[in-house]
């Protein structure tokens, strides 16, 4: 028995595979925390590039989801590679747009989780010095003193 493969839904499912890969790449990274501020992977906005602990906040939320995107993925991957004909490329489509729309939401619960750290406040100590006010900490120190 001779099996025809078609070259598209090969391709289909290498994309698919590949996807599934990256996303899984991804989501046990950010889980284990391991997932450090980048400029590719990851939930990327404003909330979450403006610190480090902001971004693997959103990314430790957001990484069950991914997780479960590289699962829907490889599922579309092997009905990809399991049927035969046109519809192969549907499952195909179905499982990236499946995928894509899980990620977006966990992307979305990520950016809120994210936006509720704490911004890094650098005038912490303003005021704590014996001149009391910022503008004037360099000029309470002896050394910075001019005759």
């Amino acid at each position: 028995m001779v099996v025809a493969v078609n070259v598209l839904l090969v391709v289909a499912a290498v994309i698919v595979f590949a996807l599934a890969a990256m996303w899984l790449v991804v989501g046990a990274l950010a889980i284990t925390g391991r997932l450090r501020r980048n400029r590719w992977v990851g939930v990327r906005a404003d909330a979450t590039m403006r610190s480090d602990e902001a971004f693997a906040v959103a990314n430790r939320v957001a990484a069950p989801g991914e997780l479960a995107a590289a699962g829907i993925l490889v599922l579309a991957g092997i009905l990809t590679l399991g049927v035969s004909g046109y519809w192969a490329l549907v499952f195909a489509v179905i499982g990236v747009v499946a995928a894509l729309f899980v990620v977006g939401i966990v992307s979305a619960y990520g950016v809120r989780a994210a936006a509720a750290v704490p911004e890094d406040n650098p005038a912490d100590d303003c005021g704590t010095s014996s001149c009391g006010a910022c503008s004037l900490r360099g000029v309470c120190s002896n050394e910075s003193a001019q005759a």
